[in-house]
């Protein structure tokens, strides 16, 4: 559900937790600044994730997927750009949007698409959608 709701094919490998196999590759990931990184921001926030996403965040932190392309329940085709890294310094790290951009929603983000969007699975309804930062609307991703 995971990689093909964030890469198309890539999440749904993720979602039956074999993401590390198959065509899918990773490019550019990085590594964890704090091995227990992840873990201590989603305990300091009280989210709550899938296990397969968290492992997906772990072993890909910041990492460029080679399956990219993903649909909406509106549109077809869009492009993931990355998962947002946990470390601090980074430039597309998860400390620059959460929780102030998501503040009050139950939307966590773990990707950007090629537009700044965002990708995030919502801790509410136990989905993954996209996030539109310039129309602040929401968008379910096609699993």
């Amino acid at each position: 559900m995971l990689e093909v709701v964030i890469f198309g094919a890539v999440v749904q490998r993720i979602d039956k937790g074999d993401f590390m196999m198959s065509n899918i590759t990773w490019k550019y990931v990085k590594k964890l600044d704090d091995p227990d990184g992840i873990r201590s921001f989603l305990d300091k926030y009280h989210v709550q994730l899938p296990e397969k996403l968290i492992k997906c965040l772990y072993d890909n932190n910041g990492g460029r997927p080679s399956e990219k392309i993903f649909s909406t329940n509106r549109c077809d085709g869009y492009v993931c750009k990355s998962l947002l890294s946990f470390n601090k310094n980074d430039i597309d790290s998860i400390f620059k949007y959460y929780p102030d951009l998501f503040f009050g929603t139950s939307l966590f983000p773990f990707a950007m698409d090629s537009s700044g969007n965002f990708i995030c699975y919502d801790t509410k309804m136990k989905r993954y959608v996209l996030w539109k930062h310039e129309t602040d609307s929401i968008e379910s991703i096609k699993l």
